[in-house]
């Protein structure tokens, strides 16, 4: 191999390996992004009679990275967020933030829970209230246990029935990954194996 042939065998190799990692830090950053939701749906952030933010958060399960978008009339509303304590007794005179322009994002940024009402005198007590568990097995993707082999008859063998009933391997692997950990894992992986590829060509 000559040595033009070389190096351009190790540029094309290096600009698909530049262009790679850009693909999959990509792929990353999508996946960081989390899902957007409108806190009461079509009716919004409201005080009435009829708010039940319980029955809201009940359908949903939600993660770190999701946001929280909060509608409402600002001028006569807004959103604080509360201690556990203060949610539980509706006092909203200690506020952790507070939120007023009619339009607030929150985005969740740890696992837990985070309590939200309103500060007006009243909406709590009314329903306005709202409790978001971020559940710390959140993103989890499950692998379903697959049913050992058994043989159809007795083997004269312990060592070859032993065998043949012993459970899938995937029984002894967690039953849970986190796809963010599967694909940096998937990330370092492809990039070691490309510089590998390049170490040899250089």
């Amino acid at each position: 191999m000559s040595l033009y042939t070389e190096r351009l065998t190790a540029t094309t190799i290096k600009t698909s390996l530049s262009m790679l990692l850009m693909i999959q830090l990509s792929l990353l950053a999508i996946m960081v992004k989390g899902e957007v939701y409108k806190v009461g749906d079509s009716s919004g952030w409201v005080a009435n009679t009829n708010s039940n933010y319980s029955n809201w958060t009940s359908s949903k399960i939600f993660h770190v990275h999701d946001v929280l978008v909060f509608e409402y009339n600002a001028t006569n509303d807004n959103v604080i967020l509360v201690s556990r304590s203060d949610f539980r007794s509706c006092n909203t005179s200690a506020p952790l933030k507070t939120f007023n322009s009619g339009n607030d994002s929150f985005t969740i940024k740890a696992h837990g829970h985070f309590y939200f009402t309103s500060g007006f005198s009243g909406h709590c007590v009314n329903g306005q209230k709202l409790d978001v568990r971020v559940p710390k097995a959140s993103r989890v993707t499950t692998i379903p246990p697959s049913k050992p082999v058994t043989s159809p008859s007795p083997s004269p063998n312990p060592s070859i029935e032993s065998k043949a009933i012993a459970p899938s391997p995937l029984n002894n692997v967690a039953a849970s990954h986190d796809p963010q950990w599967l694909l940096m894992s998937t990330v370092g992986a492809t990039i070691c194996g490309f510089v590998a590829i390049v170490g040899g060509f250089v």
